[in-house]
């Protein structure tokens, strides 16, 4: 495996545990950001009751919460299936990567709010660049050749 191919492993990884650590932080301040999106979303629409208020703070913040669980999932098996030569797995995470940058503008604007806002939106903007950069390295040339040998070995195989 090329030291390219290497790296871009290792930020892929360290773009996975940032990510998680923004979930795991937006988890455990739950109560926090509960209360500062109530009071944030209760003065942005005065004409809904406080139920609605309530369904609409518990939406976006569990959507944040999984969007970014599952957009760190599936970069995971992506991830499994370029380490393992893959190549077009290389063009499937382009899309996720577009997802990614998605739903960290949204959960950002929902779930950095509160004492630990500035540190979660730190995690999630640092993972998405760790996971740009990492595909970006799986595209140069020694990662391109790597990946193709894999495919001319296998065309071998059949002549």
């Amino acid at each position: 495996m090329p030291r390219v191919v290497t790296v871009a492993r290792t930020l892929w990884i360290l773009s996975f545990v940032l990510g998680g650590a923004a979930v795991f932080i937006a988890f455990i301040s739950r109560d926090t950001l509960i209360t500062e999106l109530t009071e944030t979303i209760g003065r942005l629409a005065p004409g809904y009751s406080e139920d609605d208020v309530s369904a609409l703070v518990d939406l976006v913040y569990w959507v944040s919460i999984a969007g970014l669980g599952l957009v760190i999932t599936i970069e995971a098996v992506l991830l499994a299936f370029v380490m393992n030569r893959r190549g077009g797995a290389r063009w499937v995470q382009l899309p996720v990567l577009v997802l990614q940058t998605g739903v960290v503008l949204v959960a950002s604007a929902f779930i950095t709010v509160g004492d630990w806002g500035a540190l979660v939106e730190l995690l999630l903007l640092a993972g998405l660049a760790l996971a740009v950069v990492g595909w970006v390295l799986c595209l140069v040339a020694p990662a391109h050749r790597w990946f193709r040998m894999k495919d001319e070995a296998q065309l071998a195989a059949f002549d």
